[in-house]
């Protein structure tokens, strides 16, 4: 789309506010956070990467001395506490950063399109609601703000107006008019993107229906990788096709009762060898979009309702008590089917440990465990009726988490506040403030604190709930984002804690102190056992294409440098059919399988699997353990 606006004569820019940035790999170009000129023969067209810590960084270096002014104003704290403040609330906010760089390019004029590369679903609904969370932060400096005027009013008689409320006002217009851009038809469109899989079609709707409900305007759907009608000769192909066009057909009939009306749906044709570099690209974007039309399967002679193939390697066997671990994470590459493998992993390690209590755990806001194993989860761990009696999934509702974290840090600054009236510190001002500090964490707060939840009902002296947690996350950039957050949130509760322990002669700790200490010592435990390969492991899920493959490396090499063990990585639906594309493409499967394991023997030796190529992908129980049953491991060629 941005090729063609741009040679068309639009001044076009790509954005990627996805923390993972393929967008470079994509282009073929090395991006940064400066808008790059990329060579295309016609038009004008720039690409960007958003560095959000590189953003908030800039964004506090310009507003720090004002921070510090209203924060000084409008609280008990002193310079020290409030710089601490300052420099431990914002980092890491990559929604809140994509945001605000979009609209800065935006106001510069410079650009007649702006084409957003955004973050898988989860987050991406997330950034849409980036607006209201930037309104709270506007409303807690104004709480700040306000004591200072009351003061002033008092002494002065009248309060006038300084450079601190015009600050607070912006932040508050900048919120406005950032949730005014992501619902105006006139400026913003959004293209959904997804695959022709039950799975992802479900996930496609869920979406949709936010969108909708948050009145963001949806211009159309586009079907990814659909196998064109002239590869139906090949049986791998033809089976392909025949569960893409079932699938498109129920996303069809489906948009108008779970959205509200329909949507043009459109298929990208699939290319056999996967489109990296500007000139690829442009190939791909020209003739390949096509209207979805056909609403029933193609049939043909002896055409087989599923296939799947079996790649090369050595059987993995099934796991062993010895093999096991108290904590699994999944992560990877949105897409590549983490909650798949996680999923049939989860039912191996309850069958290697019947008399062992295992959970199989949703941290990706986008949950698909539901879809996977056909059972409708929720925060509530439950059985499923297909599953072993030992295992027990869930969803965790993130937010509610929060909002109870939030409930109980309320409670303590009310009682803080309550034994402080009569003192020296003016609680009914204080107190507004304090409440709305958490409004400042860091984001990703909500995550950490559910799977602290969950985390600390393992079993360790014998009380807990869980012998095993096999965790499925977020796509890369928010999983790594959820991982670093343990060293965030204790260097926050600590700056708290000590802020708390400065002025106990003034209100004394109460229970604020009690629920500071026991997160600080919640993360420190989590902290311990990432770093603790007999009791975590993370293992990579990606796919035998050299976008994933990157992804995957910057994923490992940052893993290593957070001394989380990486035993293994899956390299998902493995296999081709026999037509000449299929051919093609197993040929550039087998070359980046190799190259991934040539890659990746000069870090930490992770063991490649293989994990077969099913269609359709397995759901339930008893297709996802045929699956994993024939899991290969690589050996060498």
């Amino acid at each position: 789309m941005a090729i063609e606006a741009a040679a068309e004569g639009s001044r076009t820019l790509i954005v990627s506010t996805d923390p993972a940035h393929s967008l470079g790999d994509a282009v073929g170009v090395r991006l940064s956070r400066r808008p790059r000129r990329l060579p295309i023969r016609r038009g004008t067209l720039h690409a960007v990467e958003v560095d959000a810590a590189a953003v908030i960084r800039d964004w506090l270096s310009t507003h720090s001395s004002m921070l510090e002014d209203i924060a000084l104003r409008g609280t008990w704290l002193d310079a020290d506490d409030v710089n601490e403040l300052i420099g431990l609330t914002l980092p890491g906010i990559d929604e809140l950063a994509g945001l605000l760089e979009l609209a800065r390019f935006g106001r510069s004029g410079r650009y007649d399109l702006i084409v957003v590369d955004t973050a898988p679903t989860g987050h991406t609904l997330r950034m849409l609601a980036m607006p209201d969370a930037l309104a709270r932060i506007a409303e807690v400096f104004d709480a700040m703000q306000d004591k200072h005027r009351a003061i002033v009013a008092a002494l002065r008689g009248r309060w006038k107006p300084d450079a601190a409320d015009d600050f607070v006002r912006s932040l508050a217009a900048d919120a406005r008019e950032l949730g005014a851009l992501v619902r105006d038809s006139d400026r913003t469109a959004v293209t959904w993107v997804s695959l022709a899989e039950r799975m992802a079609v479900e996930e496609t709707l869920d979406g949709l229906r936010v969108l909708v409900k948050e009145q963001v305007p949806v211009e159309t759907i586009v079907l990814n990788r659909f196998i064109p009608g002239d590869r139906s000769g090949c049986r791998f192909c033809g089976v392909r096709r025949r569960h893409q066009v079932a699938s498109a057909g129920l996303l069809v009939r489906r948009l108008p009762s779970v959205a509200g009306r329909s949507f043009p749906v459109k298929v990208m044709l699939d290319c056999p060898a996967e489109p990296t570099g500007i000139r690829a690209l442009t190939r791909m974007g020209s003739g390949r979009v096509l209207p979805v039309l056909a609403k029933s399967a193609p049939r043909g002679p002896g055409l087989a309702k599923s296939v799947d193939l079996s790649p090369w390697g050595q059987p993995l066997g099934q796991p062993s008590v010895q093999d096991l671990t108290a904590l699994t994470w999944f992560g990877g590459k949105g897409g590549v089917g983490k909650t798949t493998c996680a999923a049939a992993t989860a039912l191996a390690v309850a069958a290697a440990a019947p008399d062992r209590r295992v959970l199989l755990l949703s941290a990706d806001p986008a949950h698909s465990l539901s879809d996977v194993l056909k059972t409708t989860f929720s925060n509530e761990p439950r059985k499923f009726p297909d599953g072993p009696g030992n295992l027990e999934v869930r969803e965790l509702d993130a937010v509610l988490a929060l909002r109870r974290a939030r409930e109980e840090y309320a409670s303590a600054i009310d009682a803080l506040f309550d034994r402080a009236i009569g003192s020296s510190v003016d609680a009914a001002h204080d107190r507004r403030v304090m409440h709305g500090l958490i409004d400042l964490a860091p984001p990703g707060l909500d995550e950490l604190v559910a799977i602290l939840e969950v985390t600390t009902l393992m079993v360790g002296d014998g009380s807990g709930t869980w012998h095993h947690i096999v965790l499925d996350t977020a796509p890369t950039g928010h999983a790594l984002r959820l991982l670093e957050m343990p060293a965030l949130i204790l260097d926050w509760t600590r700056a708290l804690m000590r802020i708390v322990l400065k002025y106990q002669p003034v209100v004394g700790v109460g229970s604020l102190g009690e629920v500071l200490l026991t997160l600080s010592k919640r993360i420190g435990a989590l902290r311990r056992m990432l770093s603790d390969r007999a009791l975590s492991r993370f293992v990579l899920v990606t796919r035998a294409a050299a976008l994933p493959r990157a992804e995957t490396l910057r994923f490992l090499s940052a893993l290593s440098s957070l001394g989380i063990h990486v035993p293994a990585v899956i390299v998902n639906v493995v296999g081709q059919g026999s037509c000449r594309a299929c051919r093609g493409a197993a040929a550039d499967e087998r070359r980046e399988i190799r190259l991934l394991s040539r890659a990746v023997a000069g870090k930490t030796r992770p063991r490649i699997i293989l994990a077969p190529a099913v269609i359709p992908p397995p759901e339930g129980a008893s297709a996802l353990i045929r699956w994993s049953g024939r899991w290969r491991l690589l050996t060498a060629d």
